[in-house]
This record gives structure tokens, sequence and C-alpha cells, in this order.
């Protein structure tokens, strides 16, 4: 399967609960926020599986709205978290790097390669899974 050019994107081998818990500790400790939060199957998807759109908010991206102001029609960056089966997750992070793709403003690149670097440890943290403990 050929990964998407516009995501970040992890196969995790835990059940959605606990991937999704995952997902939130492992932004916070990026210093992400998670704006909203959709939750598709409670809502216009009853019949899907579990799955929910996030809204991420960070910093950087305040900075590249502040260089570039209608960048903010392309905000907050998105992520994606779906069931894909029993005990496993899809995670999906919005590539911020689209966004700088989109402008000649150095400042606004400097933001996105920030958010870039964040959003890998994000999906590194996910790979390595939760901590053990002693």
């Amino acid at each position: 399967m050929s990964l998407p050019s516009y995501a970040l994107t992890v196969e995790l081998q835990r059940p959605f609960a606990a991937a999704l818990a995952d997902l939130r500790q492992a932004l916070e400790a990026e210093g992400l926020q998670i704006l909203h939060a959709l939750d598709l199957q409670a809502g216009p998807m009853p019949e899907a599986p579990p799955q929910q759109l996030l809204g991420l908010w960070a910093a950087p991206l305040g900075e590249a709205m502040h260089a570039e102001p209608q960048l903010g029609a392309l905000l907050p960056l998105g992520a994606y978290v779906v069931a894909v089966a029993p005990g496993h997750t899809h995670v999906a992070l919005q590539d911020p790097m689209l966004l700088a793709a989109q402008t000649r403003n150095s400042e606004v690149r400097k933001a996105c390669k920030t958010l870039y670097i964040s959003l890998r440890r994000v999906v590194d943290r996910l790979m390595l899974g939760p901590p053990i403990t002693f």
C-alpha cells in the first residue's frame, strides 16, 4: 500500500480507544492541542466503524498565521483515527508541509518544518507504544 503524500500515517496494533488515548498523549507531549474532535460514528456515520476527526493546533501555527493571515483558511491541521479491524487502528496526521508548499513566505515554511518534526515524533511515539513501567 503506498502512503499518501498529504499525511503522516501509522498503523497501530491497539484497539481504537487505546490508540486514541495514546495519540492524545503523544500530541500533548509535543505541545499540540486538540481544538475539536468529531466522532463520526456518533454523528453523521452511525453505521461506520469507530473513527474521529481531530482539529490540531500548536504555537507555530499562530506564527504562520501572523506571517500570512489568509493561511487561516487551511487550518487547523487535521488528524483522522479509524478502527480498521478489531485491535487494529489507523492514524493519519495532516502533513504541515502542504501548507509550506502553498507559500513563498519563509516564516510560514519555518513554522511548518517545526510542526512536521513534532508530528514525526508523534508518529514515532505511537509506533513505540506506551512506555513500559517496572
